[in-house]
């Protein structure tokens, strides 16, 4: 059984150690300067201990911890000052980071391709000070980088100011310290099965199948992941805070297994320029010697499961010849799959009895125009689902830029100009619909009363980068516009609730929760109450004013998670079983 617990909401006003906090009369240098003439292994392996560290509730949230942790004794006099610089910091009521998941990956990304003496010209006593010093410049720019945030937004209306700034200062890293890695690691499992499934089924797709198993030597799909699993799982077992290491059993099948992961290890070669790590997300191990490979973060390899199978597919379909390679890869794997396949199949599951539900594909066979991906109607409540699998520009996600958020996920959300029309894109689709339902134009159901119906529009994403503090906030805000248009039309809209971002991952780690103790449309009556602002509630400082507002932009899928394992309702997907015998059925 994997370990199962909250997740507690990472986005808190947490003050980043800064190199001209610790050391003010002091020019910094270059991170590669201060690495210079030290050990290769040492820094690689700090590196990859850090990102080690637990991504909740760790120890090294403590800056005494770190200290503890970094300095030996003969440091002990630059560690009691570094503290007390720390403590001075802590008066104003923040919190102080020393170690940041954004710089420790960027720290591996620097130090892995730069070249360097094999001989150590640095003592380690000098060596440990200036790692410190490096780490901290490397705050310096991940905190230069994060004021984008705040000019961005400082001029927005007021009730888009604070959560747009949550947004944009959290959205390029939350991604990659907002994760729980037993339910990860269950919804990669999960949708991974099912992807191989639809790939091997689906005629445009046999063949880019045939092509992974080839470059990873393997002959089945179940033979890929019966491979990749173990090096995925070292986490359950792992006692300590730390880098972990993955030792190849010397037998028979030596070889073959070492040139398995080395398809999946970073080298010197390899460009590391792109934004937001894709590739150490590509290729998450490195060499220590001949059968062990270091992992460098938990999170990447965990994903290799399913997330990364998209990409070795896309790289894969680029490579071959054009005759061969399928167009659009990205929106079939999106429709096809990500709706039809992983949407379809948890929302039946989810909503299997006691209600009117129409996938997109049977409400097109009836003829209804621009239907919902979904719909769901119990009672008098109504869901409408609209199904997006998508990604915008890595350079854009990496921006902490306002406007380019702004402009990426309008034309991916809400719509897009083609030659001058506009194609409606989730948000007015789902005003569409609601419009045709309060009409009784939505010829697929009509035994109810509009006036009393409630109408819950979801927009159900497929990457977990979008839950982050304040995206739901924006995508609400451009939906509440549409709605005073309908007004403006005499649109009945005063039980339309509103919009919500549901994650597929949350409905499939949570859908045994979701069957048998609360229904997921009382979970978004209980969110949408989560996050109302009362204008009248009082507060003792701005700090307290803060924590309010950021609390009311926790993203569904965390409110999701802590309400369930508040109350114990944790179990596991009854489909995880059945997809194991899948898996090993041909082994």
């Amino acid at each position: 059984m994997l370990p199962q617990e909250a997740i507690s909401n990472p986005t808190k006003f947490k003050l980043l150690l800064e190199f001209q906090a610790v050391f003010p009369n002091e020019t910094p240098k270059s991170v590669e300067e201060y690495l210079l003439g030290g050990r290769r292994e040492i820094i690689l392996n700090v590196a990859a201990s850090f990102l080690g560290f637990n991504s909740q509730k760790s120890n090294f949230e403590n800056p005494k911890e770190v200290l503890r942790m970094f300095f030996r004794e003969e440091n002990s006099k630059i560690a009691n000052e570094i503290y007390n610089r720390i403590k001075e910091l802590e008066k104003n009521g923040k919190e102080v980071l020393i170690l940041n998941t954004y710089c420790n990956l960027k720290l591996f990304e620097i130090f892995f391709r730069i070249e360097t003496d094999k001989d150590a010209t640095q003592t380690e006593e000098e060596f440990e000070i200036n790692l410190f010093k490096a780490l901290l410049v490397l705050n310096s720019g991940f905190t230069r980088k994060q004021s984008i945030a705040s000019q961005s937004t400082k001029d927005l209306d007021r009730e888009l100011r604070f959560s747009m700034l949550m947004f944009c200062s959290s959205y390029p890293i939350s991604d990659k310290v907002n994760y729980n890695l037993s339910e990860t690691w269950i919804t990669q499992c999960f949708k991974s099965i099912l992807l191989f499934q639809f790939l091997q089924s689906n005629e445009k797709t046999k063949n880019l199948l045939s092509e992974l198993l080839t470059y990873f030597d393997c002959t089945t799909w179940r033979e890929y992941l019966k491979r990749i699993l173990p090096l995925t799982t070292s986490f359950i077992k792992k006692k300590f805070e730390g880098h972990t290491d993955i030792t190849v059993e010397y037998n028979d099948h030596f070889k073959q297994n070492c040139a398995f992961i080395e398809k999946l290890i970073v080298d010197e070669e390899d460009e590391f320029e792109a934004p937001d790590f894709l590739l150490l997300r590509t290729k998450p191990f490195y060499k220590v010697k001949d059968g062990v490979y270091r992992i460098i973060f938990d999170l990447f390899v965990v994903e290799k499961i399913f997330k990364g199978v998209y990409f070795f597919l896309r790289d894969i379909n680029n490579k071959l010849p054009k005759s061969q390679q399928i167009r659009e890869l990205k929106s079939i794997i999106g429709f096809e799959f990500s709706e039809k396949v992983l949407t379809y199949n948890i929302l039946k599951l989810i909503y299997h009895d006691n209600c009117v539900s129409f996938s997109g594909e049977d409400l097109d066979k009836i003829g209804v125009s621009g239907a919902p991906d979904y719909y769901v109607r119990r009672g008098k409540d109504i869901l409408l689902f609209e199904s997006k699998d998508f990604l915008i520009p890595v350079e854009v996600k990496d921006s902490f830029d306002f406007s380019a958020y702004e402009a990426a996920f309008e034309k991916k959300l809400y719509y897009v100009n083609e030659n001058g029309i506009e194609k409606p894109k989730a948000i007015l689709q789902l005003i569409n619909n609601i419009r045709n339902i309060l009409r009784n134009e939505f010829k697929a159901d009509k035994d109810y009363y509009y006036k009393d119906v409630r109408i819950y529009p979801v927009i159900i994403t497929h990457d977990t980068q979008y839950d982050v503090n304040g995206f739901n906030v924006l995508l609400n805000h451009w939906f509440q516009e549409e709605i005073e248009l309908l007004k403006e039309d005499r649109i009945f809209t005063y039980r339309i609730q509103p919009l919500i971002v549901v994650n597929i991952d949350c409905l499939i780690y949570h859908q045994m929760a979701l069957v048998h103790k609360v229904s997921l449309h009382e979970m978004l009556r209980l969110y949408i109450n989560h996050i109302k602002i009362n204008p009248n509630q009082k507060f003792d400082s701005q700090h307290d004013i803060n924590d309010y507002l950021l609390n009311k932009t926790t993203p569904f899928s965390l409110f999701l998670n802590n309400y369930v394992m508040d109350r114990k309702w944790n179990e596991m997907p009854s489909t995880i079983n059945d997809l194991s015998a899948i898996l090993f059925q041909e082994l």
